[in-house]
């Protein structure tokens, strides 16, 4: 049962309403450029479109950690404008000089020590992992990683055709090429693995962020997401070469393939939602209201 005093502080004051809602407007209108550009990098680079998803999932993610946040409010820090005056002149150097990365960085700080400032730092705490994942998906461009996406492509390459030639298949490989009988394919940067490890980290951000656990066993969960998808994506590729030798190129396009790409893609979430139970790390959820009587 919630006394007077804890109803109070989950609460807020209209004053307190009216100022979050016009910081929010006045954040709306001045990163308006930075989410339009941005919207430009997800529409155009297929490696980044996951990008439309996490506003939303930022969003949900604020919505689980509502109570938390609720709670945290004070009165407000001082310590906050100094943040918040750093991301600012960082979010005009990142206009003035056209990089709109830089101008999407600047958001974290920006936004982090305007709550500061307004509801103290325990809130601003309970914000970071939202607007630290909005932020990073508003600095991405395209090229940023190339050169991530072909070292990817040569690992799966090399990995599938060890595996494949292990299991029997035929196969031979020069670079990212391979070759089963007549058959001939290319691991290409959109079978790299790209897109799963983009997802799968966005996905594991958002499930240490509300996690319990200490940061080492957060990290640790995060470090293994990359291992998880290289092990995954050439096992998929190791079944494409495999189901060539009845099927031809056909294993490789339509319907088969796409169901194989989301079967892997399940498998290496259901692997690293195995590895969070391991390490404790599961997520909490905390949405529930405190009894008003």
């Amino acid at each position: 049962m919630a006394t007077a005093a804890e109803r109070s502080r989950l609460i807020p004051s209209p004053a307190r309403w009216i100022a979050a809602a016009a910081v929010g407007c006045a954040a709306a209108v001045l990163y308006l450029p930075v989410l339009v550009h941005a919207f430009g990098v997800w529409s155009v680079d297929q490696e980044l479109s996951f990008g439309f998803v996490v506003p939303p999932a930022a969003a949900g993610l604020v919505w689980l950690r509502w109570r938390p946040l609720r709670a945290s409010v004070t009165s407000g820090s001082s310590l906050g404008l100094p943040l918040l005056a750093g991301g600012l002149l960082l979010f005009v150097a990142g206009l003035r000089s056209g990089v709109h990365a830089v101008a999407g960085v600047s958001l974290l700080p920006a936004a982090l020590g305007a709550v500061a400032y307004l509801y103290g730092a325990g809130a601003a705490k309970v914000l970071a992992a939202p607007v630290a994942l909005v932020s990073a998906a508003l600095s991405l461009y395209r090229g940023l990683l190339s050169p991530l996406g072909f070292a990817l492509q040569e690992v799966t390459a090399r990995g599938s055709a060890a595996l494949a030639s292990f299991a029997g298949v035929p196969v031979r490989g020069s670079g990212v090429d391979l070759f089963v009988g007549d058959v001939h394919f290319v691991v290409a940067q959109s079978c790299s693995g790209m897109d799963s490890l983009l997802a799968l980290l966005c996905l594991g951000f958002i499930v240490t962020a509300l996690a319990s656990a200490g940061w080492p066993r957060r990290a640790l969960l995060l470090a293994l997401v990359l291992p998880v998808v290289l092990v995954t994506n050439v096992l998929r590729v190791t079944a494409v070469l495999a189901l060539s030798l009845p099927f031809g190129t056909a294993a490789a396009q339509g319907l088969p393939h796409e169901s194989l790409s989301a079967a892997v893609f399940l498998l290496a979430g259901l692997v690293l939602w195995l590895a969070s139970v391991c390490l404790r790390c599961q997520p909490r959820f905390d949405v529930t209201r405190s009894s008003s009587s």
